[in-house]
């Protein structure tokens, strides 16, 4: 291990390691990055060293730059332990938190043997010079003799290639004539500390000037010879070239607050400015303007041009947005196609509303990628501030108007409303809480009867599915049914309202072996219509308890057959064909398409409850209901009335000849279990 520097987080966890460290190593990148850095192969035969990592990290996690010597087994077969000097250095954020640790690590064998050389030469200097020059000068460090001023005595050989100068033009001179103006101090107050006492080296970074005025970052340690009599007499320095390690930190530091694809800040860094544009407006009391900027539309442009074209694109877009940001002002990617605009001193709502337009104006312009014309449009949310908001809620709240700019119609810009923010939040807790009721077993599902007009008996339930939450609050299906469906869970609900309710006709079958079965319908959104295994999943669920597929029966709401009708239309013929009955819900709010009604194979048409409550007392409505009664009858449908909740609207559905009808006059929708003596019944 000749030199590794890598990046690990404040846990230890390894993020990065420099090319070097593999090509010294033998091991690939997939086999340490992602682990604790004390787990890996260099450390995991040595508890010693496991142990001393882990303590140097919490250390450092603590902002001290930490430092040791730890034994590890080479990967490439090396017979032995190798020493290596292992050091971490914090990364700090303009809050002065850790955040990140720099580590390197340095094979310290020849360093190791040339210490304890001038650890010898300590306790016999007469004796050990021969030596001492023949190591310093064999060693790609730099190994000096000063006396105890810290004037420089000897310089070994090396100094010609890492500083260009021959020893004898350094002989006489202080070193602190070529260190960088920024760390003379250090330097000169580590050389008087250890010229002075005597009693403890000092190690230290700095620069130092080459030949020619650039700057190489040294890596030094100095130590007191003492005398006979107990007095300094000289001082030992030994200096390694870390120029390439400086490099590499730096370079992580870049990463880890940049985007890789467009070199533009990324989230951390752009966090970081609003925070500190904040503090500033506080004293200034101008405001602070975030434009959240999403492309419309441009998962297109990977798809049919490809991942390059988009990359390139990315990049288009950044340069241009990059000529339109003001001093002071950041643009910043936080992935994909998402930029955000931080605008500081800000008049007004109206500033960032013009920034916003010329924005938009600069986007509807055509980019040229790899010789092609691209046109893209964005969606613009804008939040602003004078000064008293968190940076993240400041950013989500530009997140919030940027999606209600692109359910607007895309290719413009809305600033946020802190109630559309409230709105917004609901929904999202509300659909956690929904995706957590799905998992956790917390839909319930109950069952109202289908009367038979004719014969006053009940032929068949409606399924309807509940939401029972922890503290028992049972919520209807309109309140969280259409969540379900914007965000896709009713696929797995409706996944499971089939399943749940075979298992029920299963258990009512078994209680009346000799009654003619309960058929149970059940509710097809325009959702599930459109998934590819709707069938097999229904199918499944017949088989899996026993049932005859005519117990189960299938409704399905007149614009959810519209939505793709030739699919709709391949997939019900297969239900039907396996026997279950099927049926158009809400008939008369949708298409009301006779032509549908002949194209769909179809059983039953079931009458809206919002024409089923005139009846009685509004005649239209009953000439309403007698049509389509009329028409169902004329195609040998039969005909549900839904909704039915008095004397009035029953006995006018029994003299216009409605086949069945359900609703509260009859009974509510019940638990399976109060249903038990109905089902004997």
């Amino acid at each position: 291990m000749r030199h590794f520097a890598g990046l690990v987080d404040i846990d230890g966890t390894l993020l990065d390691i420099n090319r070097r460290a593999l090509e010294t190593t033998g091991l690939s990148r997939g086999e340490i990055l992602g682990r604790p850095l004390w787990d890996t192969q260099w450390f995991r035969a040595n508890p010693a060293g496991r142990a001393q990592i882990r303590n140097l990290i919490e250390r450092a996690r603590t902002g001290e730059a930490t430092h040791d010597v730890v034994l590890y087994r080479s990967t490439l077969g090396a017979p032995h332990d190798i020493p290596i000097e292992v050091t971490f250095t914090p990364v700090r954020d303009v809050d002065h938190g850790v955040v990140f640790l720099v580590v390197e690590a340095q094979n310290i064998a020849a360093r190791h043997a040339a210490e304890a050389i001038l650890e010898a030469k300590k306790r016999q200097l007469a004796e050990s010079e021969a030596r001492f020059r023949a190591l310093a000068e064999n060693t790609s460090d730099l190994v000096c003799l000063h006396d105890p001023d810290g004037i420089y005595q000897y310089l070994s050989p090396s100094v010609r290639k890492l500083l260009g100068y021959e020893a004898r033009e350094l002989v006489g001179t202080h070193p602190i004539d070529r260190v960088h103006s920024e760390d003379r101090t250090l330097v000169e107050d580590a050389l008087h500390a250890v010229g002075a006492s005597g009693t403890s080296s000092q190690e230290f970074s700095h620069r130092v000037r080459r030949r020619g005025g650039a700057y190489v970052w040294f890596e030094s340690v100095v130590t007191a010879i003492m005398g006979g009599d107990g007095n300094v007499v000289q001082l030992q320095s030994s200096s390694r070239d870390i120029t390439e390690r400086k490099r590499t930190e730096q370079e992580l530091v870049r990463l880890a607050f940049h985007d890789d694809l467009t070199g533009l800040p990324n989230r951390a860094l752009l966090l970081d400015r609003i925070s500190q544009a904040l503090k500033v407006t506080l004293r200034t009391r101008q405001n602070v303007a975030v434009l959240f900027i999403d492309l419309d539309g441009f998962k297109a442009v990977n798809d049919t041009i490809g991942h390059y074209a988009g990359d390139a694109t990315l990049v288009a877009v950044a340069e241009r947005l990059t000529g339109m940001v003001r001093p002071g002002d950041t643009l910043a990617r936080l992935g994909g196609d998402e930029f955000v605009m931080l605008c500081t001193c800000v008049d007004n709502t109206q500033a960032a509303t013009d920034v916003a337009s010329r924005v938009l104006h600069a986007l509807s312009q055509p980019f040229t990628v790899y010789g092609r014309i691209i046109d893209l449009s964005a969606s613009i949310g804008i939040s602003v501030s004078a000064g008293e908001d968190d940076p993240l809620r400041l950013v989500e709240n530009a997140d919030t108007a940027m999606y209600e700019a692109k359910r607007a119609g895309r290719s413009r810009y809305l600033v946020f409303d802190p109630e559309e923010r409230s709105s917004t939040l609901n929904k999202l807790a509300t659909e956690f809480a929904l995706r957590r009721a799905v998992e956790r077993g917390e839909l319930r599902l109950h069952y109202q009867p289908e009367i038979d007009l004719r014969t006053e008996k009940v032929v068949g339930f409606e399924a309807l599915v509940r939401w029972q939450r922890d503290d028992g609050t049972l919520i209807p299906p309109s309140e969280f049914i259409p969540l379900a469906e914007e965000t896709g869970l009713i696929v797995p609900i409706g996944r499971w309202v089939i399943e749940e309710a075979c298992r029920q006709i299963c258990i009512w079958e078994r209680m009346r072996p000799d009654h003619e079965r309960p058929r149970v319908w059940v509710n097809l959104s325009a959702r599930q219509l459109g998934e590819p295994d709707l069938v097999p999943t229904i199918v499944a669920a017949i088989h899996d308890r026993e049932i005859s597929p005519d117990s189960i029966c299938l409704e399905i709401t007149e614009s959810a057959l519209m939505q793709d009708a030739e699919a709709a239309t391949a997939q019900l013929d297969q239900l039907r064909g396996l026997g279950i009955s099927l049926g158009v819900d809400d008939f008369g709010t949708g298409y009301s398409s006779l032509a549908y009604l002949n194209r769909f194979p179809l059983d039953v048409l079931k009458v809206d409850r919002s024409f089923v409550a005139g009846l009685g007392s509004d005649p239209e409505s009953e000439t309403i209901v007698a049509a389509i009664i009329d028409l169902a009858h004329a195609l040998e449908l039969t005909v549900i009335a839904e909704g039915v909740e008095n004397d009035e609207q029953l006995a006018v559905l029994r003299r216009l000849g409605c086949d069945q009808a359900v609703g509260f006059h009859f009974s509510r929708p019940k638990a399976p279990e109060e249903l038990t003596e109905l089902i004997l019944a």
